[in-house]
């Protein structure tokens, strides 16, 4: 394969159909993830998106097409476990995940199937959950965590694998705002320091407009992609697909409906205090 210093992820013509489905789940798609990319994925239910997610992770086996996950093709049932390792996969429900009776013992999980040497386990264990800022809960129950702190350890889990991706399949679809956050802000900075790249299946629209690269999917097609402004700037089109566009941005479409000049691209609170002191200070 080529590009791999660029690319984590390779996906060729990819296509996934369920049985005894009338139609593919996953249709021709072809995308790469680049390295140090942040990118979600959208769509509404049954556009393909989840299904996306579990063929990036060696979860499904293409019908048609090929997906390279860090130079390795996830057709070769050999390869399986370090597809893994490469890509790790944090799910939506955090209750789900929990494998050990403490914090420690979960992270630690995969590891121990890899058969990593003890000393070497104790300083990625640490390292993981100093890097979702959980350590202080090494030695908790899992039960006894909030769903915000629950999704870290499965991050935290993941990452002692030491991934050059992590693929977060609607993982805070179950948290409530505060736990969203902490998740996020995880992911942000695990990204950003680590270059660890993200990929983040999503229905809300606010983390999608955090990301470099947004994809959208319908009827298991790419339907649009671009960067976060590109995309949610085409609001009809957004909402013909079943989606929606980050408060924002439909604010502004609003004010510019009503002759207000904002700016058409606006995503943030911030970016829209910046538009109307622009603007008050013009009056």
């Amino acid at each position: 394969m080529t590009n791999l210093e660029e690319n984590r992820i390779i996906a060729s013509n990819l296509s996934y159909t369920y049985p005894e489905a009338e139609r593919k789940a996953v249709d021709d798609v072809s995308m790469r993830v680049k390295k140090g990319e942040f990118l979600a994925i959208l769509g509404h239910n049954g556009s393909g998106k989840s299904t996306l997610a579990k063929l990036f992770n060696a979860l499904y086996v293409p019908g048609e097409g090929t997906v390279w996950v860090c130079g390795l093709n996830t057709r070769d049932d050999d390869l399986v476990f370090d597809i893994r390792e490469h890509a790790g996969m944090v799910f939506q429900n955090p209750d789900n995940q929990i494998v050990a009776t403490i914090v420690e013992g979960d992270v630690a999980f995969g590891l121990e199937n890899k058969g990593v040497p003890p000393e070497e386990m104790r300083v990625r264990i640490d390292d993981a959950l100093r890097a979702v800022n959980m350590s202080a809960y090494a030695k908790k129950a899992p039960n006894m965590l909030s769903g915000g702190q629950k999704q870290r350890v499965a991050i935290a889990g993941v990452l002692a694998m030491k991934p050059d991706v992590i693929i977060l399949d609607e993982s805070t679809a179950m948290l409530d705002p505060s736990g969203r956050r902490e998740v996020m802000n995880t992911v942000h900075r695990l990204n950003e320091e680590e270059g660890i790249s993200i990929v983040i299946i999503t229905h809300y629209m606010s983390e999608a407009a955090t990301a470099d690269y947004v994809i959208v999917m319908d009827e298991g097609k790419i339907a649009m992609s671009g960067t976060p402004r590109e995309v949610f700037t085409r609001v009809e089109k957004v909402r013909a697909l079943g989606l929606d566009v980050p408060e924002m941005t439909d604010l502004a479409n609003m004010l510019r409906k009503d002759g207000v000049m904002v700016r058409a691209d606006v995503l943030t609170v911030d970016e829209m205090v910046e538009e109307v002191c622009r603007l008050s200070s013009s009056i």
